[in-house]
């Protein structure tokens, strides 16, 4: 049977990338622009881990930042790459797109000799409370384990969650593992990995491990 894409997280980085952006820019009288580098994943991980790109988008979103009595507005347009593979969902009787990996780079800012980055200060823990806000089909999002692991080639601290999540063109509801890294700073940007897939296909570290270390920043 064919797999039909049935997204567990139907555009989460996405939705992550419109609760971090608007932070960063230079500052100037007339306003600002600001874009980050594209980020995708390597074809041999790809291959390696039958993860496919499923799609990437640039968000753009229009700040107003104030300090020392002066408003200027700033423009900043973040990068989100997702991917996805299909998985057998026995219990669904079905093979559905319910694993994805996704990216975010987003650029870095100075504004009037203050460092707007909030990103970089954010736990994994904060950053999987903002996916939870952005998304009403995931909750119960708890703690399970961290660990050091390598990302773009900078090593950062992964979290894994449980959580719960509806398939969103079923109306199913799915345990399911979510992994959330640091931020880490590359070439001008700051950049996120987040993976997910259901608890019942296993330990997926060493999956989620290789994606992450597969990131390719532009």
């Amino acid at each position: 049977m064919q797999p039909t894409r049935r997204q567990l997280l139907a555009g989460a980085g996405a939705g992550l990338a419109t609760g971090l952006a608007g932070c960063s820019g230079q500052l100037t009288a007339e306003g600002a622009a600001f874009d980050a580098a594209e980020v995708s994943l390597a074809a041999s991980v790809q291959s390696e881990t039958g993860y496919s790109h499923y799609r990437t988008e640039d968000l753009t979103v229009t700040r107003e930042f104030s300090r020392f009595g002066f408003s200027r507005s700033v423009e900043v347009t973040n990068s989100v790459a997702e991917y996805d593979k299909a998985v057998d969902l026995s219990l669904l009787g079905q093979r559905v797109q319910a694993a994805i990996f996704a990216t975010l780079s987003t650029p870095q800012v100075d504004i009037l000799g203050k460092s707007f980055n909030p990103v970089a200060e954010m736990s994994t823990r904060e950053i999987a409370g903002m996916l939870q806000e952005h998304y009403e089909n995931v909750n119960d999002v708890r703690e399970d384990t961290s660990f050091e692991s390598t990302v773009a080639g900078e090593t950062a601290t992964v979290t894994r969650f449980t959580a719960a999540a509806t398939l969103v063109e079923l109306g199913v509801s799915v345990d399911i593992y979510l992994y959330v890294s640091e931020a880490v700073e590359l070439g001008g940007d700051f950049v996120v990995g987040l993976a997910a897939h259901p608890r019942a296909f296993g330990e997926e570290r060493d999956t989620v491990e290789a994606l992450l270390g597969g990131i390719d920043h532009g």
